[in-house]
C-alpha cells in the first residue's frame, strides 16, 4: 500500500522515544495565486504562441514581473538574445533565478530583486529595448500598479519598441447579485447590528468568480476602456440601457488582454485562473426595463454610476 506523506514546507518534525521536537521554517511569502497562474494552460499556450510569432532573433526584451521566470525563458526559447527581468518580489526572484539555472537558457537572462521603477533608476533595465513584456493585471486591470508601470514603460521603451500587451479592454455590465454584494458588506446578524464593519469594505473592487453565484446582468455587457502602456485614454462614461428591472448592486467588469496575434480574457465562464472584478456600490440602485443608466471605471478601479444622464 502506499502513502502519501504530507508535505512539511511549514515545519520539520524531530523525534526521539521521549520527545517530539517541531521546528518551524522561516515563512516565504510571495503571491499564491503564481499556482494557478502556471497551471492556466490557455493563458501559457496563448502567450507562447505570441512570443513564438515575433521577430526574436538577436533581440533585447524587458520584462517587468519576472514570476517563475516562465515568460523569459519562453523569450529566449523563441531566439531572443538577452532578456532582463525585474521582480520585487525576493521569494518568487529566487525561485526563477533557480528554476532559470537548471535551464539551456540561463546565459541569456538576467533577473533583477527591485520593482521597475528602482530598477530603471538603477540602470538595470535595457533602455529602448526591442520588446517590453508584462502581465501585471490583475481581475481588475489596474490593481497590480497599472499606470505607474506604464510610467516606467514610457521611460523605457524606443520608438520601435513592441510593448505586450498592446492593449488591455475592459467590459463591463451593471449586475444583480446579492450575495456577491455580501461578501463585501454586513448588516445584521442574531438581531445585532454589525453595520460597524462596513468601515473596511473594498471601496473600489475585489475578485469574485460570478458563475458561482446566482446573478443576473441588468445591462448589456459594454467595452467600459481600453488601456495602453505608452498613451492610455481617459476614463470615459458609458451610456447603457436598462435590459431587465432589478436592483443593481455593482458593476462586474473582466479585461481581455491583446498581446498581438492572441488575447488572454478572464471573462465570465471562460476557466481562465484570473477571477472577474466585483465593484461594490455605496448603495443599492433600483432600475427598470428601458432605463439609461451611465457608468464609470475610474482609474483606482472605484466604479460610479449615475441615472438619466
Amino acid at each position: 500500500m502506499s502513502v502519501v506523506q504530507p508535505i512539511k514546507a511549514a515545519m520539520q518534525v524531530k523525534s526521539d522515544a521521549s520527545r517530539v521536537e517541531i521546528t518551524r521554517q522561516p515563512r516565504r511569502d510571495f503571491p499564491v495565486w503564481h499556482f494557478a497562474m502556471v497551471n492556466d494552460i490557455s493563458r501559457n499556450e496563448t502567450i507562447e504562441r505570441s512570443i513564438a510569432d515575433l521577430d526574436r532573433d538577436g533581440k533585447t526584451v524587458g520584462e517587468i514581473g519576472s514570476g517563475t521566470g516562465l515568460i523569459a525563458l519562453l523569450f529566449a526559447k523563441y531566439g531572443a538574445e538577452r532578456v532582463v527581468t525585474c521582480e520585487m518580489n525576493a521569494n518568487l526572484a529566487g525561485v526563477a533565478r533557480r528554476i532559470i539555472a537548471a535551464t539551456a537558457y540561463a546565459d541569456r537572462i538576467n533577473i533583477i530583486n527591485e520593482s521597475s521603477t528602482v530598477a530603471i533608476e538603477r540602470g538595470l533595465l535595457p533602455a529602448r529595448p526591442d520588446v517590453i513584456f508584462t502581465e501585471t493585471v490583475d481581475c481588475g486591470v489596474v490593481g497590480e500598479g497599472f499606470m505607474s508601470i506604464a510610467e516606467d514603460i514610457r521611460k523605457l521603451a524606443g520608438p520601435e519598441t513592441l510593448i505586450m500587451p498592446r492593449l488591455v479592454s475592459q467590459t463591463a455590465a451593471l449586475i444583480q447579485c446579492e450575495s456577491l454584494a455580501n461578501l463585501n458588506r454586513a448588516r445584521t446578524a442574531c438581531g445585532f447590528d454589525l453595520r460597524l464593519l462596513n468601515e473596511y469594505a473594498t471601496g473600489n473592487y475585489f475578485p469574485v468568480h460570478a458563475e458561482l453565484h446566482q446573478h443576473k446582468l441588468l445591462c448589456e455587457p459594454v467595452k467600459q476602456r481600453d488601456y495602453t502602456y505608452l498613451d492610455c485614454p481617459p476614463a470615459e462614461i458609458q451610456r447603457v440601457k436598462v435590459r431587465k428591472s432589478g436592483t443593481i448592486n455593482g458593476v462586474l467588469s473582466w479585461f481581455a488582454a491583446d498581446f498581438g496575434n492572441a488575447a488572454v480574457s478572464n471573462a465570465p465562464y471562460s476557466g481562465s485562473h484570473w477571477h472577474q472584478a466585483f465593484h461594490p456600490l455605496p448603495e443599492d440602485i433600483h432600475v427598470e426595463e428601458g432605463e439609461d443608466v451611465s457608468m464609470l471605471i475610474d482609474d483606482d478601479g472605484f466604479a460610479w454610476i449615475m441615472r438619466g444622464r
